[in-house]
């Protein structure tokens, strides 16, 4: 099982990558097969290249993304609690409440993620 500071570093990682464009970054840290619902009860992302094109259609929204607590662990398994910024420059938008649940394989990679957040606001 990953260790509980591997876990929190990626997860830190998924936000920096996030934030600094670096789409190699973001992808190294799932595993193969691993699934990405964003957010949960939309289209599932199954297999890495069906979660590389969810990471190149988001990419014209300009997500900023950061914890707002610091996860909790349990297991191989995360919670992470985040907020973020979309939109261009001259119209950004803050989220509300976003929570991430993450699984790790014994590799430390993420197996799957699923993003809760209110998708009306």
């Amino acid at each position: 099982m990953p260790s509980r500071d591997h876990m929190i570093q990626a997860i830190e990682t998924y936000c920096r990558a996030e934030c600094e464009k670096d789409k190699a970054a973001w992808m190294a840290l799932f595993a193969v097969g691993a699934v990405h619902e964003d957010p949960v009860g939309t289209l599932r992302n199954e297999g890495l290249e069906k979660i590389a094109g969810f990471w190149d259609s988001f990419q014209p929204m300009n997500v900023e993304l950061w914890l707002t607590e610091p996860p909790i662990i349990c297991g191989n398994e995360a919670i992470a609690l985040m907020q973020c910024r979309v939109g261009p420059a001259d119209n950004r938008r803050e989220s509300g409440r976003i929570v991430d649940q993450f699984i790790f394989n014994e590799a430390g990679e993420i197996t799957n993620l699923r993003a809760f957040y209110d998708i009306t606001n």
